[in-house]
């Protein structure tokens, strides 16, 4: 049966190389080192203690690699790739073959199965090095994708896949932070993927791209994913990337990595509308040799130089911070389009619902007021006037 299935997966992924046509190219010989510094890095983090202590070499295979998109609808343009078989094979050409590269001399790493509670890996490939950022948060790009996309795997296996960070020495724990958006959930292809008809539910599928999508030679894949972590500025991390086979070394899995999305970064949120006549926007990075520019619409508004501005006006508003860093400086920036005292509702509040007493008389009173703390749950942080009406015309007239 299983050969039956492989066959079929085959075909279809066959079907969907002629549909999409170009792969992207890999190239394993690129270091380490210039992996992070020429390709992952956007300026603002500097980088030391670059290494891989865990890859393919071993078996005399690259396993990790620099991409590039090409004429291909990868959603990267380019960036690294960490897989537990040969980079070389996650594009370059289809291969209609399952991915089963690697043996069990090729072991893991236990960073990885201390941070997950696993055991049973095997070929890892790691990539770590030291970083200091000028912001509070860091942040960078990434999509998952495996063989274990394949039938009904994702119902019972995954292979290990981690973004682990700690304050540099510490000897503290890692942190896992490649986690489903909301979650403290690991992302794998047990945690993200579609229903299974017959199998089991779908988990997080918001989140899986689709099978096959002849980019790449990969069974599926996950959309574009961030990992994100809360740091303390001007102070040393680690950061290790790591990916492993589960249980045995088959039915490969690759994380790739997009070009210089690991950087310092400054998050104003979602674009929103409300109906408060004024928010409060919060761009502070907590880094105190920052200094803050905030703009209206790409005009610079002189007297807006703190971490937080008040915004009174519907428009765009962009906030720049500059901090020294070795001998210069670097710049750092975000932008969140507001509309102020729009018609647009709150989010749906729940029904309101008493019954009658025993007069059986058919009236009751109706607190609305016991409504306001689930209504100011639903907008941004702002001040309001909460008031109730029948109709939204009645409402803009103030009845």
């Amino acid at each position: 049966m299983v050969d039956i299935h492989r066959s079929l997966f085959i075909f279809l992924c066959f079907i969907s190389s002629i549909a999409y046509g170009q792969q992207i190219t890999v190239d394993d010989s690129v270091t380490p080192q210039s992996l992070v510094e020429n390709t992952l890095i956007q300026g603002c983090v500097e980088v030391s203690e670059i290494s891989s202590p865990s890859n393919g070499s071993v078996v005399g295979l690259g396993s990790f690699g620099y991409f590039e998109r090409g004429v291909s609808n990868f959603p990267f343009q380019n960036g690294i790739v960490l897989t537990t078989g040969s980079a070389s094979s996650a594009g370059n050409g289809q291969n209609d073959n399952i991915l089963n590269e690697g043996n069990d001399s090729w072991v893991t790493d236990p960073d990885l199965e201390a941070a997950l509670g696993i055991t049973g890996t095997l070929n890892a490939t790691s990539l770590e090095f030291n970083f200091i950022s000028i912001s509070n948060q860091i942040q960078f790009n990434y999509i998952l994708a495996s063989e274990e996309y394949f039938g009904n795997f994702p119902c019972q296996y995954s292979d290990g896949f981690a973004f682990l960070i700690r304050e540099a020495g510490t000897g503290n724990p890692y942190v896992n932070i490649a986690l489903v958006p909301g979650t403290a959930t690991p992302v794998n292809t047990n945690t993200v993927h579609d229903e299974i008809v017959g199998f089991c539910d779908a988990s997080n599928e918001q989140y899986f791209e689709g099978y096959s999508l002849g980019d790449t030679n990969y069974n599926g894949r996950t959309s574009v994913l961030s990992a994100t972590a809360t740091i303390q500025p001007n102070v040393e991390y680690q950061i290790k990337l790591i990916i492993a086979d589960q249980t045995d070394e088959n039915y490969d899995s690759a994380v790739f990595i997009e070009g210089n999305s690991f950087n310092a970064a400054v998050d104003l949120g979602e674009d929103f509308s409300t109906c408060a006549s004024d928010v409060t926007l919060d761009g502070d990075i907590g880094n105190p040799q920052a200094t803050y520019a905030w703009y209206f619409n790409d005009t610079l508004i002189p007297t807006a130089t703190q971490s937080t501005f008040d915004a009174l006006q519907t428009g765009n508003y962009r906030v720049e911070i500059e901090i020294p860093l070795s001998g210069s400086t670097c710049t750092i920036e975000d932008d969140i389009n507001i509309t102020l005292s729009s018609t647009q509702s709150s989010d749906p509040i729940s029904d309101y619902e008493i019954c009658d007493d025993i007069s059986n008389d058919g009236i009751e009173t109706f607190d609305l007021s016991t409504k306001d703390a689930e209504v100011l749950a639903s907008v941004p942080a702002s001040s309001y006037s909460i008031s109730y009406h029948y109709t939204t015309t009645e409402a803009q007239m103030g009845i």
